[in-house]
């Protein structure tokens, strides 16, 4: 009896989170940057105060527009179910940003354009790149 159980509840466990994962999440909405990689590719949390100080929206049209506290950036992609392709061609305001805010924006600039496919929930998106790497995670706004 306690080996069904046990077997059970392990079995539950397992089919619970991919619950939670949605087919075909959206990249439209508003987001906040959530955790982002490094330079050598680790996906790294960022603190409640830098998050806040982001944001990415991205319309219906795949017109996207962001910030990570410094300039203001702008492009297009095009969301295929979980399949993405984000443009390389980036308008941008010219501001010589320097500290964590300026690491931040050449680092959405390097992987958020690199990012290929999307995986996610309600609220939440991870964007992976060709090697199926974590490399940006946003957050409902």
């Amino acid at each position: 009896m306690f080996r069904a159980t046990l077997s059970l509840a392990l079995l539950a466990s397992l089919i619970v989170p991919a619950a939670a994962e949605q087919a075909n999440p959206s990249l439209t909405g508003e987001w906040r940057i959530a955790a982002i990689a490094t330079a050598t590719g680790a996906l790294v949390d960022l603190d409640g105060g830098l998050t806040s100080s982001t944001e990415v929206r991205v319309d219906r049209h795949g017109l996207w527009m962001a910030s990570a506290g410094c300039n203001r950036l702008r492009g297009t992609l095009e969301q295929n179910g979980r399949a993405l392709d984000v443009s390389s061609d980036v308008m941008s305001t010219h501001m010589d940003c320097k500290g964590l805010n300026g690491d931040l924006e050449r680092r959405f600039m390097r992987y958020f354009p690199a990012a290929v496919q999307v995986d996610g929930m309600p609220g939440r998106v991870m964007l992976r790149d060709g090697t199926g790497a974590a490399v940006v995670v946003l957050v409902g706004k």
